[in-house]
């Protein structure tokens, strides 16, 4: 594997300042209502797998237009974190992800 580049090593320096690893990370998504299940099929194969699975909360907005999900998962490294980032921007019906 390649060396990261130093956006990616800031980025990596900062989650581990900020959170323990291995640990519970929390992933808050933006959705389409109609592809919840596949973003959150999408969020735990990035994450290891379903068994990374810890907890899964979600909130509609106004007009149901909109769906927030908060997944917590189990992740093994912050370098899982950014893959699991990287592997959302491609998921169809994700508006964003935090």
């Amino acid at each position: 594997m390649s060396e990261p580049t130093d956006e990616v090593a800031r980025a990596i320096a900062l989650l581990e300042s900020q959170h323990e690893f291995p640990g519970a990370f929390e992933f808050r998504v933006v959705i389409r209502p109609a592809h919840r299940s596949s973003a959150v099929a999408a969020l735990l194969a990035a994450a290891g797998g379903s068994d990374t699975l810890l907890e899964v909360s979600e909130r509609s907005s106004s007009h149901g237009n909109y769906l927030a999900l908060r997944v917590r998962v189990q992740v093994d490294a912050a370098e899982r974190v950014l893959q699991v980032y990287e592997v959302m921007r491609e998921v169809e019906g994700v508006l964003t992800i935090m």
